[in-house]
């Protein structure tokens, strides 16, 4: 999976211009998530991954700093200390978590994009629980 970082000014409507470009291009957006810092704002999204170059494009386009990352989704129970189980084995191996989002819950299992410092050492501390 793959998950679009977009740098913006932290200005009101950051949120509306991002997604709005995607939507003028018929591109859904499955996952969203903003965060505001000092001068900067921080917008992490997923699209489904045959939208996904349209979707860089589209943004870049619009004149956004566009970022990409390899993300690994993973499927675990929908309970509380799921999340943190998985977070101490990447504890455990010194493997820094650079985000971890629910990206979908099911019933009784989550699924969950995680990125990280070491996308192959990444994969080996969680290959019993990917999706």
């Amino acid at each position: 999976m793959k998950q679009l970082t977009v740098i913006t000014a932290n200005e009101p409507g950051d949120i509306a211009e991002v997604s709005g470009a995607l939507a003028a291009q018929e591109i859904n957006v499955e996952d969203i998530e903003a965060d505001g810092h000092g001068r900067r704002g921080v917008i992490v999204l997923t699209v489904a991954l045959d939208a996904y170059d349209l979707a860089f494009r589209t943004l870049r386009a619009a004149g956004f700093q566009v970022l990409t990352e390899d993300a690994l989704v993973i499927r675990i129970e929908d309970r509380p200390g799921a999340l943190a189980e998985i977070a101490a084995r990447f504890k455990e191996a010194s493997v820094n978590l650079r985000s971890m989002h629910i990206i979908r819950r099911d019933g009784a299992v989550s699924f969950a994009s995680i990125v990280a410092d070491d996308r192959a050492l990444a994969e080996e501390l969680v290959r019993d629980v990917l999706a």
